[in-house]
């Protein structure tokens, strides 16, 4: 499954091209060639700047396997969907240069009116751009003022994973929030002290037993007494381990369930709305 993941996100058509030219640089004209094909034999709909350099490719590539008549086809689709497209001199040997030139200048009479109609195209975005800003500004005019403040909350994905119920806070969830990090703090409390406890009692030089000593010392150096307790203290050391890590486990997973990226609050006038947005 992951592989199959992995294979639908490197297959999109700028992966491909990127490939075309891989095998292009590498000196692989014809696999070049058959990749840049392959590329605009599809039916789907493509970008124009894929479009645009699979038919660059293409037209390199047959130039360097000596086909110049599907060079220069190559190059002639190439020029009716971009006319004013150059080949880089620092990049494409000097003779590509030439050869490309030459058939944009043998098809310039039908070239022309593609670039002029290009210009017209480009001509009407930027007023249809112009007239969308006017009206915007003119609306933001006759409306006046905003009416309402929109406060923006962000939220950080990796406090998720923070203990003390900092994701439960985060997310607005106090009451939790503040069940799990006092639980955690009172296991921690008792887990700490159970350690300190063992060592105190382990390390304490006059709590020892000889094997000469008569009663209480059945496996020396420790009394058997205190065996028992360290043994009882060991159960909550361990116990109150477990505990706050569950604690935690389940703090971690309850946040990322409950989590939201982004918390947008409209304020207006005798009215509050909450608005939750999702933004990975």
């Amino acid at each position: 499954m992951i592989a199959l993941l992995l294979v639908l996100t490197l297959a999109t058509p700028e992966a491909d091209v990127k490939r075309a030219r891989d095998r292009y640089e590498f000196g692989a004209y014809a696999d070049a060639a058959g990749a840049a094909r392959e590329i605009l034999s599809r039916s789907t709909a493509l970008p124009e700047p894929v479009v645009l350099e699979a038919w660059r490719i293409l037209g390199l590539a047959e130039y360097q396997l000596g086909d110049l008549p599907a060079a220069r086809e190559a190059f002639i689709h190439l020029l009716s969907i971009d006319p004013d497209q150059t080949l880089d001199p620092f990049l494409v040997p000097p003779p590509i240069v030439e050869f490309f030139d030459k058939v944009r200048a043998d098809a310039e009479p039908e070239l022309a009116p593609l670039r002029e109609r290009k210009r017209q195209l480009e001509e009407q975005e930027r007023l249809a751009e112009e007239a969308r800003r006017r009206l915007l500004a003119e609306e933001a005019i006759r409306s006046g003022p905003p009416s309402k403040v929109i406060l923006v909350e962000e939220h950080v994905y990796m406090l998720n994973f923070l203990p003390f119920g900092v994701g439960q806070f985060q997310n607005g969830d106090t009451t939790k929030g503040i069940i799990i990090a006092v639980s955690q703090v009172v296991l921690g409390a008792i887990n700490l002290g159970a350690i300190l406890a063992h060592n105190a009692i382990a390390d304490d030089p006059s709590r020892r037993c000889l094997v000469s000593t008569p009663t209480n010392c059945s496996n020396p150096p420790i009394p058997d007494s205190d065996r028992a307790l360290l043994q009882n203290i060991d159960i909550v050391k361990y116990l109150s381990a477990g505990l706050f890590w569950g604690v935690y486990a389940y703090g971690v997973v309850d946040s990322i369930a409950n989590y939201v990226p982004r918390i947008e609050t409209e304020i207006t006038p005798g009215r509050t709305a909450v608005k939750l947005s999702w933004d990975f």
